[in-house]
Protein backbone atom coordinates (compact mmCIF):
# COMPACT_ATOMS: atom_id res chain seq x y z
CA UNK A 1 0.00 0.00 0.00
CA UNK A 2 1.34 3.46 -0.91
CA UNK A 3 0.53 6.64 0.99
CA UNK A 4 1.20 10.14 -0.37
CA UNK A 5 1.53 12.79 2.35
CA UNK A 6 0.71 16.32 1.16
CA UNK A 7 2.91 18.59 3.26
CA UNK A 8 4.62 21.23 1.11
CA UNK A 9 7.17 22.29 3.71
CA UNK A 10 10.40 24.05 2.80
CA UNK A 11 12.31 23.08 5.96
CA UNK A 12 12.80 19.81 7.81
CA UNK A 13 11.34 21.04 11.09
CA UNK A 14 8.29 20.59 13.25
CA UNK A 15 6.04 17.85 14.52
CA UNK A 16 4.26 16.93 11.27
CA UNK A 17 7.39 15.49 9.72
CA UNK A 18 8.22 13.79 13.04
CA UNK A 19 4.84 12.04 12.90
CA UNK A 20 5.41 10.98 9.29
CA UNK A 21 8.82 9.59 10.24
CA UNK A 22 7.17 7.46 12.92
CA UNK A 23 4.69 6.16 10.35
CA UNK A 24 7.55 5.55 7.91
CA UNK A 25 9.46 3.46 10.45
CA UNK A 26 6.41 1.33 11.16
CA UNK A 27 5.48 1.04 7.49
CA UNK A 28 7.56 -1.93 6.24
CA UNK A 29 6.13 -4.36 8.80
CA UNK A 30 2.63 -3.45 7.65
CA UNK A 31 3.50 -3.46 3.95
CA UNK A 32 3.06 0.30 3.69
CA UNK A 33 5.31 2.76 1.86
CA UNK A 34 5.14 6.45 2.73
CA UNK A 35 6.03 9.22 0.26
CA UNK A 36 6.14 12.90 1.27
CA UNK A 37 5.25 15.77 -1.09
CA UNK A 38 7.36 18.82 -0.24
CA UNK A 39 8.48 22.10 -1.79
CA UNK A 40 11.39 21.85 -4.21
CA UNK A 41 13.53 24.03 -1.89
CA UNK A 42 13.17 21.52 0.96
CA UNK A 43 16.40 20.06 2.38
CA UNK A 44 16.35 17.04 4.67
CA UNK A 45 18.25 17.57 7.93
CA UNK A 46 16.83 14.84 10.18
CA UNK A 47 16.78 11.08 10.16
CA UNK A 48 15.52 8.63 9.17
CA UNK A 49 15.53 9.59 5.50
CA UNK A 50 12.14 9.78 3.82
CA UNK A 51 10.97 9.22 0.24
CA UNK A 52 10.12 12.58 -1.34
CA UNK A 53 8.31 14.07 -4.32
CA UNK A 54 8.73 17.78 -4.97
CA UNK A 55 6.76 20.68 -6.38
CA UNK A 56 7.61 24.32 -6.93
CA UNK A 57 4.25 25.72 -6.00
CA UNK A 58 2.68 24.54 -2.76
CA UNK A 59 2.93 26.62 0.43
CA UNK A 60 2.47 24.56 3.57
CA UNK A 61 1.24 27.60 5.45
CA UNK A 62 1.08 31.38 5.18
CA UNK A 63 -0.51 34.29 7.07
CA UNK A 64 -2.18 35.15 3.74
CA UNK A 65 -5.15 32.92 2.91
CA UNK A 66 -5.26 34.13 -0.73
CA UNK A 67 -1.59 33.13 -1.05
CA UNK A 68 -2.35 29.64 0.26
CA UNK A 69 -5.23 29.22 -2.18
CA UNK A 70 -3.32 30.59 -5.19
CA UNK A 71 -0.22 28.46 -4.63
CA UNK A 72 -2.37 25.42 -3.86
CA UNK A 73 -4.34 25.87 -7.08
CA UNK A 74 -1.07 25.84 -9.02
CA UNK A 75 0.19 22.89 -7.00
CA UNK A 76 -2.97 20.94 -7.83
CA UNK A 77 -1.86 20.64 -11.45
CA UNK A 78 1.53 19.38 -10.25
CA UNK A 79 -0.25 16.79 -8.10
CA UNK A 80 -2.47 15.72 -10.99
CA UNK A 81 0.63 15.12 -13.10
CA UNK A 82 2.23 13.08 -10.31
CA UNK A 83 -0.89 10.94 -9.89
CA UNK A 84 -0.83 10.17 -13.61
CA UNK A 85 2.76 8.94 -13.27
CA UNK A 86 2.46 7.01 -10.00
CA UNK A 87 -0.27 5.14 -8.16
CA UNK A 88 -1.04 5.94 -4.52
CA UNK A 89 -3.70 4.18 -2.48
CA UNK A 90 -4.31 7.03 -0.04
CA UNK A 91 -3.74 10.78 -0.27
CA UNK A 92 -3.03 12.04 3.25
CA UNK A 93 -3.00 15.84 3.68
CA UNK A 94 -1.55 17.55 6.74
CA UNK A 95 -0.95 21.31 6.37
CA UNK A 96 -3.36 24.06 5.36
CA UNK A 97 -1.80 24.17 1.91
CA UNK A 98 -1.94 20.39 1.72
CA UNK A 99 -5.63 20.41 2.65
CA UNK A 100 -6.45 22.94 -0.06
CA UNK A 101 -4.72 20.83 -2.72
CA UNK A 102 -6.43 17.71 -1.37
CA UNK A 103 -9.85 19.37 -1.56
CA UNK A 104 -9.23 20.16 -5.22
CA UNK A 105 -8.19 16.54 -5.78
CA UNK A 106 -11.38 15.36 -4.12
CA UNK A 107 -13.59 17.75 -6.06
CA UNK A 108 -12.03 17.39 -9.52
CA UNK A 109 -10.26 14.02 -9.50
CA UNK A 110 -12.78 12.05 -7.46
CA UNK A 111 -10.14 10.96 -4.94
CA UNK A 112 -10.93 9.99 -1.35
CA UNK A 113 -8.87 12.13 1.01
CA UNK A 114 -7.51 11.69 4.53
CA UNK A 115 -6.76 14.93 6.37
CA UNK A 116 -5.02 15.13 9.73
CA UNK A 117 -5.73 18.48 11.36
CA UNK A 118 -2.64 19.56 13.30
CA UNK A 119 -3.86 23.01 14.39
CA UNK A 120 -6.57 24.97 16.15
CA UNK A 121 -7.73 27.22 13.33
CA UNK A 122 -9.82 30.34 13.88
CA UNK A 123 -11.97 29.60 10.81
CA UNK A 124 -13.43 26.42 12.26
CA UNK A 125 -16.38 26.56 9.84
CA UNK A 126 -14.08 25.87 6.88
CA UNK A 127 -12.67 22.71 8.47
CA UNK A 128 -16.17 21.53 9.43
CA UNK A 129 -17.25 22.05 5.83
CA UNK A 130 -14.24 20.08 4.56
CA UNK A 131 -14.80 17.29 7.08
CA UNK A 132 -18.40 16.85 5.95
CA UNK A 133 -17.51 16.02 2.33
CA UNK A 134 -18.49 12.39 1.77
CA UNK A 135 -15.06 11.64 0.26
CA UNK A 136 -13.15 13.16 3.20
CA UNK A 137 -11.91 11.34 6.31
CA UNK A 138 -10.70 13.64 9.11
CA UNK A 139 -8.34 12.90 11.99
CA UNK A 140 -7.97 15.28 14.93
CA UNK A 141 -5.29 14.88 17.57
CA UNK A 142 -7.23 15.01 20.83
CA UNK A 143 -10.74 15.35 22.29
CA UNK A 144 -10.20 19.05 22.97
CA UNK A 145 -9.56 19.63 19.26
CA UNK A 146 -12.68 17.69 18.27
CA UNK A 147 -14.70 19.96 20.55
CA UNK A 148 -13.04 23.06 19.05
CA UNK A 149 -14.24 22.08 15.57
CA UNK A 150 -17.61 20.77 16.74
CA UNK A 151 -16.96 17.30 15.31
CA UNK A 152 -18.80 14.23 16.53
CA UNK A 153 -16.00 11.66 16.46
CA UNK A 154 -16.83 8.25 15.04
CA UNK A 155 -15.93 6.04 12.08
CA UNK A 156 -15.64 6.21 9.18
CA UNK A 157 -15.61 10.00 8.87
CA UNK A 158 -13.86 11.22 12.02
CA UNK A 159 -11.18 9.78 14.30
CA UNK A 160 -8.95 10.89 17.17
CA UNK A 161 -5.33 9.79 16.82
CA UNK A 162 -2.71 11.35 19.08
CA UNK A 163 0.65 12.27 17.55
CA UNK A 164 2.76 9.62 19.25
CA UNK A 165 6.29 9.88 20.53
CA UNK A 166 8.86 7.42 19.20
CA UNK A 167 8.76 4.11 21.06
CA UNK A 168 12.45 4.40 21.90
CA UNK A 169 11.65 7.16 24.42
CA UNK A 170 9.66 4.60 26.40
CA UNK A 171 12.62 2.22 26.29
CA UNK A 172 15.34 4.71 27.26
CA UNK A 173 16.54 4.85 30.87
CA UNK A 174 14.34 7.10 32.97
CA UNK A 175 15.66 10.46 34.03
CA UNK A 176 17.86 10.31 37.09
CA UNK A 177 17.51 14.06 37.50
CA UNK A 178 14.21 14.16 39.40
CA UNK A 179 13.54 17.49 41.13
CA UNK A 180 13.77 17.54 44.90
CA UNK A 181 12.62 20.95 46.05
CA UNK A 182 13.64 20.59 49.69
CA UNK A 183 17.14 21.95 49.02
CA UNK A 184 17.01 25.78 49.10
CA UNK A 185 20.24 25.92 47.09
CA UNK A 186 19.13 23.54 44.32
CA UNK A 187 19.16 25.01 40.81
CA UNK A 188 16.04 24.32 38.75
CA UNK A 189 16.67 23.44 35.11
CA UNK A 190 13.78 24.08 32.74
CA UNK A 191 13.96 22.76 29.18
CA UNK A 192 12.15 23.99 26.09
CA UNK A 193 12.27 21.95 22.90
CA UNK A 194 10.97 23.25 19.58
CA UNK A 195 11.41 25.56 16.63
CA UNK A 196 11.93 29.22 17.51
CA UNK A 197 8.72 30.55 16.01
CA UNK A 198 6.25 33.06 17.40
CA UNK A 199 3.31 30.70 17.97
CA UNK A 200 5.46 28.60 20.32
CA UNK A 201 5.36 31.60 22.73
CA UNK A 202 8.91 31.15 24.03
CA UNK A 203 8.78 34.78 25.15
CA UNK A 204 6.32 33.78 27.89
CA UNK A 205 8.74 31.71 30.02
CA UNK A 206 11.46 34.31 29.47
CA UNK A 207 9.13 37.07 30.69
CA UNK A 208 8.01 34.89 33.62
CA UNK A 209 11.60 34.35 34.71
CA UNK A 210 12.21 38.10 34.51
CA UNK A 211 9.38 38.64 37.04
CA UNK A 212 10.78 36.26 39.65
CA UNK A 213 12.25 37.76 42.83
CA UNK A 214 16.01 38.13 42.49
CA UNK A 215 16.77 35.34 44.96
CA UNK A 216 14.61 32.83 43.10
CA UNK A 217 15.75 33.99 39.67
CA UNK A 218 19.31 33.07 40.54
CA UNK A 219 18.19 29.47 41.11
CA UNK A 220 16.73 28.86 37.63
CA UNK A 221 18.14 28.08 34.20
CA UNK A 222 16.03 27.80 31.05
CA UNK A 223 17.66 25.81 28.25
CA UNK A 224 15.85 26.41 24.96
CA UNK A 225 16.70 23.94 22.20
CA UNK A 226 15.48 24.34 18.64
CA UNK A 227 16.25 25.56 15.13
CA UNK A 228 15.64 29.00 13.71
CA UNK A 229 13.52 29.15 10.57
CA UNK A 230 14.54 31.26 7.61
CA UNK A 231 11.37 33.29 7.03
CA UNK A 232 11.32 36.97 7.95
CA UNK A 233 8.90 36.71 10.87
CA UNK A 234 10.81 33.84 12.49
CA UNK A 235 14.09 35.72 12.18
CA UNK A 236 12.46 38.82 13.68
CA UNK A 237 11.09 36.70 16.53
CA UNK A 238 14.51 35.28 17.39
CA UNK A 239 15.87 38.83 17.48
CA UNK A 240 13.03 39.78 19.85
CA UNK A 241 13.89 36.85 22.14
CA UNK A 242 17.54 37.90 22.29
CA UNK A 243 16.52 41.49 23.00
CA UNK A 244 14.17 40.35 25.79
CA UNK A 245 16.94 38.28 27.37
CA UNK A 246 19.37 41.21 27.24
CA UNK A 247 16.78 43.73 28.42
CA UNK A 248 16.15 41.76 31.63
CA UNK A 249 19.75 40.71 32.22
CA UNK A 250 18.94 37.02 31.76
CA UNK A 251 22.03 36.05 29.78
CA UNK A 252 23.06 33.52 32.44
CA UNK A 253 19.49 32.34 33.05
CA UNK A 254 18.09 31.80 29.54
CA UNK A 255 20.34 29.84 27.20
CA UNK A 256 19.46 29.55 23.50
CA UNK A 257 21.14 26.25 22.75
CA UNK A 258 20.32 25.87 19.04
CA UNK A 259 19.73 22.63 17.16
CA UNK A 260 20.37 19.25 18.75
CA UNK A 261 20.07 15.71 17.49
CA UNK A 262 20.57 14.48 21.07
CA UNK A 263 17.01 15.15 22.17
CA UNK A 264 17.03 12.46 24.86
CA UNK A 265 20.13 13.85 26.56
CA UNK A 266 18.88 17.44 26.31
CA UNK A 267 15.57 16.55 27.96
CA UNK A 268 17.04 14.34 30.67
CA UNK A 269 19.41 17.15 31.64
CA UNK A 270 16.42 19.18 32.85
CA UNK A 271 13.97 18.92 35.73
CA UNK A 272 10.81 20.10 33.89
CA UNK A 273 9.87 20.56 30.24
CA UNK A 274 8.11 23.82 29.33
CA UNK A 275 5.33 23.99 26.71
CA UNK A 276 4.20 27.60 26.46
CA UNK A 277 2.43 27.59 23.09
CA UNK A 278 -1.23 28.49 22.94
CA UNK A 279 -3.46 25.73 21.57
CA UNK A 280 -0.67 23.43 20.46
CA UNK A 281 -2.61 20.33 19.41
CA UNK A 282 -0.27 17.55 20.45
CA UNK A 283 3.27 18.49 21.44
CA UNK A 284 5.59 15.64 20.50
CA UNK A 285 8.38 17.06 22.68
CA UNK A 286 5.95 17.12 25.63
CA UNK A 287 5.18 13.43 25.23
CA UNK A 288 8.85 12.61 24.70
CA UNK A 289 9.71 14.37 27.96
CA UNK A 290 6.94 12.60 29.87
CA UNK A 291 8.09 9.28 28.39
CA UNK A 292 11.52 9.93 29.92
CA UNK A 293 9.91 10.65 33.30
CA UNK A 294 10.26 14.43 33.07
CA UNK A 295 7.29 16.44 34.45
CA UNK A 296 5.83 19.37 32.51
CA UNK A 297 4.94 23.02 32.94
CA UNK A 298 2.36 23.66 30.23
CA UNK A 299 -0.26 26.16 29.15
CA UNK A 300 -3.79 25.02 29.91
CA UNK A 301 -4.85 24.73 26.27
CA UNK A 302 -4.78 22.49 23.23
CA UNK A 303 -3.70 18.92 23.70
CA UNK A 304 -1.86 19.75 26.92
CA UNK A 305 -5.07 19.37 28.92
CA UNK A 306 -5.45 15.80 27.64
CA UNK A 307 -1.78 14.86 28.07
CA UNK A 308 -0.67 16.44 31.38
CA UNK A 309 -2.26 15.24 34.61
CA UNK A 310 -2.32 18.56 36.44
CA UNK A 311 -0.75 18.29 39.88
CA UNK A 312 0.70 14.83 39.20
CA UNK A 313 2.72 14.58 35.98
CA UNK A 314 3.12 18.33 35.80
CA UNK A 315 1.45 21.68 36.34
CA UNK A 316 -0.84 23.64 34.02
CA UNK A 317 -1.12 27.42 34.06
CA UNK A 318 -3.68 29.66 32.41
CA UNK A 319 -2.83 30.12 28.77
CA UNK A 320 -0.87 33.30 28.11
CA UNK A 321 -0.56 34.16 31.82
CA UNK A 322 3.02 35.19 32.42
CA UNK A 323 2.29 35.78 36.10
CA UNK A 324 0.66 32.35 36.32
CA UNK A 325 3.77 30.69 34.92
CA UNK A 326 5.97 32.77 37.23
CA UNK A 327 3.92 31.69 40.23
CA UNK A 328 4.19 27.96 39.53
CA UNK A 329 7.95 28.27 38.93
CA UNK A 330 8.20 30.04 42.29
CA UNK A 331 6.08 27.32 43.92
CA UNK A 332 8.43 24.64 42.58
CA UNK A 333 11.47 26.52 43.86
CA UNK A 334 9.81 26.90 47.27
CA UNK A 335 9.20 23.15 47.52
CA UNK A 336 5.42 23.43 47.17
CA UNK A 337 5.13 20.85 44.37
CA UNK A 338 6.62 17.40 44.12
CA UNK A 339 5.85 15.62 40.83
CA UNK A 340 5.01 11.95 40.52
CA UNK A 341 7.96 9.54 40.32
CA UNK A 342 9.52 9.25 36.82
CA UNK A 343 8.15 5.73 36.28
CA UNK A 344 4.59 6.92 36.96
CA UNK A 345 5.06 9.88 34.62
CA UNK A 346 6.25 7.50 31.88
CA UNK A 347 3.26 5.20 32.38
CA UNK A 348 0.90 8.13 31.77
CA UNK A 349 1.89 8.28 28.07
CA UNK A 350 2.37 4.61 27.21
CA UNK A 351 -0.86 4.62 25.22
CA UNK A 352 0.51 7.36 22.98
CA UNK A 353 3.57 5.54 21.69
CA UNK A 354 4.30 5.89 17.98
CA UNK A 355 3.57 2.20 17.45
CA UNK A 356 0.06 2.73 18.85
CA UNK A 357 -0.42 5.77 16.62
CA UNK A 358 0.88 3.90 13.55
CA UNK A 359 -1.45 0.96 14.19
CA UNK A 360 -4.45 3.31 14.27
CA UNK A 361 -3.37 5.10 11.08
CA UNK A 362 -2.69 1.79 9.34
CA UNK A 363 -6.23 0.72 10.15
CA UNK A 364 -7.58 3.95 8.63
CA UNK A 365 -5.34 3.54 5.57
CA UNK A 366 -6.59 -0.01 5.06
CA UNK A 367 -10.22 1.05 5.28
CA UNK A 368 -9.69 3.91 2.83
CA UNK A 369 -7.71 1.81 0.35
CA UNK A 370 -10.45 -0.82 0.45
CA UNK A 371 -13.05 1.83 -0.26
CA UNK A 372 -10.93 3.16 -3.12
CA UNK A 373 -10.95 -0.39 -4.48
CA UNK A 374 -7.43 -0.29 -5.91
CA UNK A 375 -4.99 -1.48 -3.24
CA UNK A 376 -1.52 -1.76 -4.76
Amino acid sequence: MRILHLVGQREDAGGILAVIRCLHQAGPAAGIRHTVWVHRDYAETRSPALDYRRTGFIASDSPSHPAIFFTSALAFFSLRKLLRQESFDVIHAHTRGGLTVALLAGLFLGRRILFTNHSYASRAWFYRWAARRDWMTTVVLNPNMAAHYGLEVGPPGYSIIFSGCADRFLQEPLTANAWIGADPLAKLKLVGMGTLVRWKCWHHPIAALARLPTGLKARVEFHLWGPEQGDADSQAYVAELRELIEQHGLEETVLLRGVTNQVTDALRDGHFVVVASENEPCSVSLMEALALGLPALAARSGGNVDIVQDGTTGLLYETGSIDGLRDIIAAILNGEFTPAPPAEIRDSVRGWAASEMAAKYNSVYGQMAKRNGDVS
